[in-house]
């Protein structure tokens, strides 16, 4: 991967291990790693606007 690369995931997230994001990220040269509250694994459920705040912020960054 050589794009500008943001891996999100929710702290509690039940379905996928939040080490996985990190382990993720870490593999991908140059990743973001963000790490948000909530427990869902499906982006639109639950507080989706800290995860939209979170894609904004990045890609205004570039």
């Amino acid at each position: 991967v050589s794009a500008p690369t943001m891996v999100l995931h929710r702290s509690g997230d039940r379905a996928v291990r939040i080490e996985a994001g990190r382990f993720l990220a870490s593999r991908i040269p140059g990743a973001r790693f963000i790490e948000v509250d909530g427990d869902d694994h499906w982006f639109w459920v639950g507080d989706r606007q800290s995860l939209l705040d979170s894609i904004s912020a990045f890609v205004r960054r570039g």
